[in-house]
């Protein structure tokens, strides 16, 4: 299947970013703190605008598709956000108890190691008595938990139409290229070497090619999983852009730079909006 073999394709490249981070050691804090002030401002709007623009109505076409066809009655609409609400707090409960070291983390200095926790606020930890190795094992259960959940929604996103896929991919990708930076660093803080870093992290993103394959077994199989699937995406890509993306735009006080940041935000929703008009949706 085309639809299936774009998505793989398109998967294993994403997971690839996860050599990234390799990249930015050299790179100023200062220079780097500039490119994911960008890189996150436009992430929030395109993550955002995904979800409500091209997932919903996705997911409720495809309801209507199954109500057509005997699955269903129309009054069982209330499924499909059902299935968005269970995205969110899907997301949600992975970021708080498994995923809850996950940020960008960038800057080592002598003993200690400063990053942005979930909330965005700035953390000093002092690496000693195995504490490091934690925080990296904890960040590489939930990488790969996130990294499942991200194939899955691509090959569901594929299998619907090429033009969702697309979106979605583009959507991910804008995502996760701020996260991996934030991955290989806590690695380095964890102990691990520059190459052992950059492998666990690259093993971490190969998870979404075991994400795709489940999803596109399960589609044929489940016939209402990619409609109810694209629902649940939804929801986990709304957690996304407005509780760990969104606070990161909100705490900039300078107006000048919020000015533009807003500007990027826009340019965001309008990029996957244009997108909606120029790529076929059938």
């Amino acid at each position: 299947m085309l639809e299936a073999s774009i998505a793989f394709v398109l998967i294993f490249v994403i997971g690839c970013m996860s050599l990234v981070g390799v990249f930015f050691l050299s790179i100023k804090e200062k220079t780097l703190d500039k490119i994911l002030f960008y890189l996150v401002a436009f992430a929030t709007g395109t993550i955002i605008s995904t979800a409500v623009f091209d997932l919903i109505p996705e997911s409720i076409h495809g309801f209507e598709e199954l109500v057509s066809q005997g699955f269903f009655i129309e009054e069982d609409i209330f499924l499909v956000f059902i299935f968005v609400m269970s995205g969110f707090i899907t997301f949600f409960v992975l970021e708080r108890f498994i995923y809850w070291f996950h940020g960008h983390a960038h800057k080592e200095e002598k003993e200690k190691f400063v990053c942005h926790d979930t909330s965005g606020k700035q953390v000093e930890i002092e690496q000693e008595s195995g504490k490091g190795r934690n925080i990296a094992l904890l960040n590489l259960v939930g990488d790969c938990l996130h990294n499942l959940l991200d194939g899955i929604i691509i090959m569901v996103s594929f299998l619907q139409n090429i033009g969702l896929g697309i979106i979605v991919t583009i959507a991910v990708f804008i995502h996760e290229l701020p996260q991996e930076i934030g991955d290989f660093g806590i690695l380095l803080y964890g102990g691990l070497t520059k190459k052992k870093a950059l492998l666990f992290n690259f093993m971490s993103a190969m998870v979404a090619m075991l994400g795709g394959a489940i999803a596109l077994g399960l589609s044929s199989i489940i016939g209402s999983f990619n409609t109810f699937f694209l629902g649940f995406s939804a929801g986990g890509f709304i957690y996304i852009g407005a509780v760990e993306l969104m606070p990161e735009l909100l705490k900039e006080k300078n107006l000048k730079r919020s000015i533009l940041q807003s500007i990027i935000f826009f340019a965001g929703i309008a990029t996957v909006f244009i997108l909606l008009r120029i790529l076929p949706h059938v």
